[in-house]
């Protein structure tokens, strides 16, 4: 048989293959030895010893030379369509400004809602592509783009079109999700009015461009538990699936909505609670961690980490970019989540591959090799499993491929 690509001399291959994954460990993760796997028209369609390889005939071969050979990584949670600068809030935030306090100067999220309303369409999607491209040459194959900076029926539908284009423009694959971030300040005194302008036309705009998630910001400061509920049922009714981001500032009850609806991921969860821990690991819902998020406000509270993997909850990993943590590389944040939350160098990876695709309804095309799933496709420069992130600080990939596009290789 004839394929486009075959790599061999795999000394460990990663292929989260019986997916998603409540525990992981080595006999989970579905490693093989000494394995090879051929790609064929933008999917992978064998993997085996790489004894076996011999039967294929390649357009490509790449020697792996031993090393790991992994899925390539998901990133759930980002936003990344925005405009302005915000740099100097750091040194504010070092100084011991609180959130509310740059916000009183100006700053925060309403700086990055003023200054996106006014950029135009192509100079944001520009932007975003770029640092798509950046997320790609450190292995994020498939990226989540969230709206939310516009906050206002026009400047969402912007952010809309924007995805659009990404999707359309963007090597990797991307996925799309109408996010209620804040009430506007021209809502303020009118929440009721806003919640119903994005439930009866941002939520039927996101579903007729096609967008695949709904999301709602439900904290302290920004929305309700009954303003969530009634955006994510008229999201389910409109045929999008739902996320949220919760407990991140408080327990107002918003982690409790995954015991009620069908929650594809909750994410942030520094103050969930554990009594519903327990509940979670009945559901499909994912438990999004986002390290570099907590780094960049200062958080002094983690997620309970120990009690979500005693009950087996699946556990995600996601960059959280955006104008107030620009991490936008996926390696890092798998270490911090091995060194700052606890996880395993192999919970970390399968958090942010096989459970992301879960989270993200792509599973089995996405976040694991077997035939019949895309090829996204990464080769680290790590001679054996152990060395994930024991070795970290800098990019340690040789070689990305995502649809069967090599996008570099240095074997």
């Amino acid at each position: 048989m004839r394929v486009d690509l075959l790599i061999r001399n795999i000394g460990e291959l990663v292929t989260f293959k019986e997916g998603p994954l409540r525990r992981v460990d080595k006999d989970s993760a579905g490693i093989i030895h000494n394995a090879a796997v051929a790609v064929k028209d933008s999917k992978i369609v064998w993997i085996g010893s790489d004894s076996d390889a011999d039967r294929y005939e390649a357009s490509l071969i790449i020697n792996a030379e031993g090393r790991i050979v992994t899925p390539g990584l998901i990133d759930t949670h980002t936003h990344l369509i925005f405009a302005g600068d915000r740099s100097h809030e750091l040194w504010m935030k070092l100084e011991g400004r609180t959130y509310s306090e740059i916000l009183e100067a100006g700053g925060g999220i309403y700086y990055t809602v003023e200054e996106t309303r006014k950029a135009p369409l192509e100079d944001l999607v520009g932007d975003a592509l770029r640092v798509l491209d950046k997320m790609l040459d450190h292995g994020t194959t498939v990226v989540e783009v969230k709206t939310g900076y516009g906050l206002l029926y026009e400047h969402e539908a912007k952010l809309i079109d924007a995805i659009l284009e990404l999707k359309k423009r963007a090597q990797q694959t991307v996925i799309g999700t109408l996010l209620a971030h804040v009430i506007p300040r021209e809502y303020k005194e009118k929440r009721s009015e806003y919640v119903d302008c994005f439930t009866r036309r941002l939520v039927p705009l996101a579903a007729e461009k096609k967008l695949e998630f709904v999301d709602v910001f439900c904290d302290k400061g920004a929305f309700t538990v009954e303003e969530t509920k009634k955006i994510i049922s008229w999201g389910i009714r409109n045929g999008l699936k739902t996320r949220l981001h919760s407990d991140e500032l408080a327990n107002i009850g918003c982690s409790r909505l995954a015991l009620e609806y069908e929650i594809y991921s909750i994410d942030h969860l520094e103050y969930l609670p554990e009594s519903i821990i327990p509940g979670l690991a009945m559901t499909r819902t994912v438990a999004t961690l986002l390290p570099t998020s907590m780094l960049s406000v200062f958080a002094d509270k983690k997620p309970p980490v120990k009690q979500l993997r005693k009950n087996g909850v699946y556990l995600g990993v996601a960059t959280d970019y955006n104008p107030n943590n620009m991490n936008p590389i996926l390696q890092t944040t798998l270490d911090l989540a091995v060194y700052l939350l606890g996880l395993t160098p192999l919970e970390a990876l399968a958090a942010a591959t096989v459970n992301a695709a879960w989270s993200l309804d792509l599973y089995p095309d996405h976040g694991t090799i077997r035939e019949g799933a895309y090829a996204d496709i990464l080769i680290w420069d790590y001679e054996k499993l152990s060395q994930l992130s024991y070795i970290w600080g800098y990019d340690r990939l040789l070689t990305v491929i995502t649809k069967g596009n090599i996008i570099r290789n240095a074997l």
